[in-house]
């Protein structure tokens, strides 16, 4: 199985440092890969949830800015007949709550909307492997926009609050 890791950082106020990268495994055979992109190419991209005072936990949801991120994933194993089509998962370990000292904040607060479905909108549930796409074939390449959402459902102290969330592809 190969896996591409990236992380994402989420600041209440969303934070997330921006990875692309190829895990290849080369030799005399085709190249197999697995690739996954989370936000823009090079650099960091930051989304940002400021929360007026007068919402704080009141439940509405606060949308990140910017208003989209994008989250691209592809696998292909070059042995196969019909390469561009490999099955992989996408899931995202977002156990580790964001902190501001000894405050925290659930991930399970913070939501996303997808803009076309490829890759579905959804809830990180706290868990060290959610799955966001289930085993799919796809022709080489999986892309959605993401808006990302801080669902305001609990009153915290006020400040600044961080955390990473770790996104991963796998080829079973």
């Amino acid at each position: 199985m190969m896996r591409a890791l990236f992380f994402i950082t989420l600041l209440i106020v969303i934070v997330q440092p921006i990875a692309h990268a190829d895990i290849i495994i080369a030799g005399t055979a085709p190249i197999d890969e697995v690739r996954i992109r989370v936000g823009a190419q090079t650099g960091v991209t930051t989304v940002t949830h400021s929360v007026p005072a007068t919402q704080i936990g009141d439940g509405t949801p606060i949308e990140g800015a910017p208003a989209s991120v994008l989250i691209e994933a592809s696998a292909r194993r070059a042995r196969r007949p019909d390469a561009n089509r490999t099955e992989f998962i996408i899931s995202v370990d977002s156990s580790t709550p964001l902190s501001n000292g000894s405050n925290t904040i659930p991930f399970t607060n913070i939501s996303w909307t997808a803009q076309d479905g490829d890759i579905p909108s959804g809830n990180f549930n706290g868990s060290p492997a959610q799955v966001l796409l289930a085993p799919t074939l796809a022709r080489w390449l999986v892309r959605d926009w993401h808006t990302f959402y801080y669902n305001n459902t609990q009153i915290v102290p006020y400040g600044t609050y961080t955390g990473s969330v770790t996104y991963t592809v796998s080829v079973p």
